[in-house]
């Protein structure tokens, strides 16, 4: 009896199981079993060729490596705390958000991995979202709204699952979709104040200023029967031979040498030195400048990095920068704003000072430069004042952020050797 019963759940088991191969782009990486009911990675079977595989599972020990290629595929979907994800759960009519990372083979616009099912002739020419069209009107409808869908131009395929917003990670509201053979991603707010949008495009026009690689952000409003969403709209960082390696797989490079201290700072620069990457000093004090100007409270290790080419493996260049909105305050009551001191994050989970930060600068912004970043001023403050009817605030608060811009740039400009 007990053997029988062993056979009929070896049998579900194989039932409920699929085999994949991890593919980075054209490469065959390794070879997986894939729980299809549980959504989750049961065994690694054969490793071909671990050099392509992501970094946190090329440098992980072989015993850990098929929890971690769990985590990194879960990592690679939707998050359950996004403030949307109720809403896609219900569109789609499933139990968990979870179950959409493995439709269309997990394809993503963060990089070029996805899931080969095993003896499938498919190839990655024919199915990527770099060449490809896709569909996004069911997840735009999902986050924004009935009508969401046709005013983003979408075809309104329903429950289409070929599309990268089953990849897009972040708690906030987005939508991938494709214009004019190029991917956009359209990103709401999630904050107290709701002005991340228009702080995305500030960081825009500081970034050019600085003479750093960044994302450039535009704004647009999002108009449905139910709600009107101020968002900001970016190009995909990335092109079709590219992956974002985050910073937190960066410093797997050196795993037994991380702080989770602001000092890791010098173990991130040191390992991308080493990898040859171009101007790694100068652009990554530059985001921090940034960041200590913005007071940016949600610098992370996932939202920072550098770009790899898939072919050749090589460390081409620093991520451009991106992801700065939650800064300026907009996520902490009035009666906190504290633009003098602020707070930021540096390679910590926690907060810490801006002063922080002060004493990882060693190179300088020039005299012009600073003049620049002072006259910003005046297009922040008309954003803010634009947007009222939709971020609510007042005209005192607009005017006490845009004093509080001024602020920052004269503390910026008085640590500055000009």
């Amino acid at each position: 009896m007990i053997e029988c019963f062993q056979r009929i759940v070896q049998k579900e088991m194989i039932l409920m199981s699929e085999k994949y191969i991890l593919m980075n782009q054209n490469k065959e990486v390794l070879k997986f079993e894939f729980d299809k009911e549980l959504n989750v990675i049961i065994s690694i079977d054969e490793v071909y060729d671990i050099n392509f595989a992501p970094l946190t599972i090329k440098n992980i020990s072989d015993e850990k490596r098929g929890s971690t290629l769990n985590t990194w595929f879960n990592d690679r979907g939707i998050p359950l705390y996004r403030d949307n994800a109720k809403d896609i759960i219900d569109i789609f009519g499933i139990d968990s958000v979870k179950q959409l990372i493995n439709r269309n083979y997990a394809l993503s616009v963060s990089d070029q991995y996805w899931f080969k099912p095993e003896g499938s002739d498919i190839e990655w020419k024919n199915i990527n979202y770099f060449e490809k069209n896709y569909d996004s009107f069911t997840f735009a409808e999902g986050t924004y709204g009935s009508g969401a869908g046709k005013v983003l131009g979408q075809n309104s395929v329903r429950n289409s699952d070929k599309t990268p917003n089953n990849t897009s990670g972040g708690q906030l509201k987005k939508v991938w979709i494709k214009k004019d053979g190029e991917n956009y991603l359209y990103k709401g707010s999630g904050t107290i104040h709701n002005f991340e949008p228009i702080n995305e495009v500030l960081a825009s026009k500081i970034c050019e200023i600085l003479e750093v690689p960044f994302v450039r952000y535009l704004l647009d409003v999002i108009h449905t029967k139910r709600q009107d969403s101020v968002v900001s709209i970016c190009k995909c960082a990335i092109n079709k031979d590219e992956e974002i390696i985050p910073a937190y797989s960066v410093l797997t490079e050196r795993a037994n040498e991380v702080t989770k201290t602001i000092n890791d700072y010098y173990l991130y620069l040191e390992i991308l030195e080493e990898k040859n990457v171009p101007n790694a000093k100068e652009y990554l004090q530059k985001m921090l400048m940034l960041d200590y100007i913005l007071l940016n409270e949600d610098r992370h290790l996932a939202n920072f990095g550098v770009i790899r080419n898939v072919k050749t493996l090589n460390w081409d260049r620093i991520c451009p920068i991106f992801d700065t909105g939650r800064c300026m305050n907009t996520n902490v009551t009035k009666a906190y704003w504290n633009f003098n001191e602020g707070e930021v994050k540096c390679f910590t989970n926690e907060l810490i000072s801006s002063f922080e930060l002060e004493k990882i600068f060693d190179i300088n912004i020039d005299k012009e430069k600073i003049e620049r970043l002072k006259s910003l001023d005046k297009a922040y403050g008309k954003m803010l004042k634009d947007y009222q009817e939709y971020t609510k605030l007042t005209d005192d608060e607009v005017e006490m952020i845009v004093a509080g811009y001024r602020k920052r740039i004269e503390c910026f400009e008085k640590i500055q050797k000009v």
